[in-house]
């Protein structure tokens, strides 16, 4: 029997100045060109992961405007020769600028699989975010879609702990309403990875559509969602089939120096999401492929590697300790974003 098709994709939104707001592991505004080439930088780091360890695999980027030039590199070319789709869709799921004053475009996953609608019902999809490298084959993460829906990222997060503006006793409260059931604190579910059918979107989507619309005006049981882990997680507790827990794929890793949650066996992970590394790491993951004029094909084995001592996968070494301090130093002199 033929595999269902599949697609691993990304989205980045280029905020104007009028819609900017703070983005905090990039340590600035999400309007400001240095900040969106952090993110461009790691978006090409993503996808260049993901070609070279899963030669066959469909990659999709979904943005509102067209790759730039970045250090003098043409990214659209770029990612052209990475062989990623191109999909230019604008972002219509934006709170009010009232609403909150961080992640405010994080919602545009609902723009993105709303243009997959016309995909085959049976494509696996994943999305996940940009600080992502792919250093393995991607074959569990389908595989979780096998006796599941959905699947997402649980995060080990405390029941009362704020997740952007919500703990996961409210986000139960929100379910609760939603439903007319009692729920106690549910699992928080990142949003690093978000992971379907498009067949099942399209069943469940009225679900994420009501809240949506209650966020945006501000009324209803889901009025106090902000961010794309608010509605995952609640979704998901009002599912009535089972979601897969993608631990045993991807991990929030931690790397800097007052929270490090690296570990061994991390680096056997075929998914890393660095949110620590988008401006150090990361970017030097980029600049090593950058200087080899950004190869297609590399030992994998290699790859995995050098994104272990670049990104500090499971460990720091000192080199990079040093490094790292300098440029965060650089930083608060504004010397360097």
């Amino acid at each position: 029997m033929k595999p269902p098709p599949t697609l691993l994709a990304t989205g980045f939104v280029v905020d104007a100045p009028h819609e900017g707001t703070i983005f905090p592991s990039a340590g600035g505004n999400s309007a400001n060109p240095k900040v969106q080439a952090i993110y461009w930088r790691c978006l090409v780091a993503l996808f260049a992961s993901a070609r070279i360890t899963n030669p066959g695999q469909r990659l999709a980027l979904f943005c509102n405007v067209r790759p730039p030039v970045i250090d003098g590199v043409d990214l659209a070319m770029v990612l052209e020769r990475y062989g990623v789709e191109l999909r230019l869709i604008p972002l219509t799921a934006r709170l009010a600028k009232d609403r909150t004053a961080a992640w405010g475009n994080v919602l545009y996953f609902f723009d993105i699989l709303t243009a997959l609608e016309a995909e085959p019902d049976d494509l696996r999809f994943a999305l996940v975010d940009s600080d992502v490298l792919v250093t393995g084959t991607v074959e569990p993460l389908w595989a979780l879609l096998d006796q599941a829906d959905f699947a997402g990222y649980v995060v080990d997060t405390a029941e009362d702990e704020p997740v952007n503006g919500m703990t996961r006793r409210g986000m139960a409260e929100a379910a609760g309403g939603l439903s007319g059931r009692s729920f106690a604190p549910i699992p928080h579910f990142g949003g690093e990875l978000f992971a379907t059918t498009i067949g099942e979107w399209k069943r469940n989507r009225q679900l994420y559509d009501r809240m949506l619309d209650q966020a945006s005006r501000g009324t209803g049981p889901a009025a106090g969602v902000l961010t794309e882990e608010h509605i995952y997680s609640i979704a998901f507790a009002l599912q009535d089939r089972p979601v897969a827990d993608a631990q045993r794929v991807i991990k929030r890793i931690w790397t800097s120096p007052r929270h490090n949650t690296a570990r061994p066996g991390d680096e056997a992970l075929p998914l890393w999401h660095l949110p620590a590394e988008k401006r150090y790491g990361l970017a030097d993951f980029y600049a090593w492929l950058a200087a080899q004029d950004f190869p297609t094909a590399l030992d994998p084995a290699m790859l995995r590697t050098t994104a272990m001592r670049l990104c500090a996968v499971p460990r720091k070494r000192p080199v990079k300790w040093l490094r790292d301090g300098v440029r965060q130093v650089a930083a608060k002199l504004g010397l360097r974003q």
